[in-house]
C-alpha cells in the first residue's frame, strides 16, 4: 500500500482522503475510457498504467479528471 500511495502522491493532485485526480490539459480531447485517458496523460509516470489493473483503486473518468479512489 505504501508504494500505492507514493505513486499517487508522486503524479496526482490529493482531493480528500484516499481520493486523487489528476486533469487533462486545455487542449486535449477528452477520452471515452480510463485507459485512453492514461494514454493522454504522458507527463503521469509509466507506472501508473499498472493501476488499471490494481484491485486497490477504482478509477473513473469526471469532467476532463481522471480520479483514482483508493479503496
Amino acid at each position: 500500500m505504501e508504494n500505492l500511495l507514493d505513486l499517487l502522491e508522486n503524479n496526482f493532485e490529493q482531493v480528500s482522503l484516499g481520493v486523487y485526480a489528476e486533469w487533462l490539459n486545455d487542449d486535449q480531447k477528452e477520452p471515452k475510457s480510463v485507459k485512453g485517458m492514461l494514454n493522454q496523460m504522458s507527463w503521469l509516470d509509466d507506472e501508473c498504467k499498472n493501476l488499471l489493473k490494481d484491485e486497490r483503486v477504482k478509477l473513473v473518468l469526471d469532467d476532463r479528471a481522471l480520479i483514482v479512489n483508493v479503496l
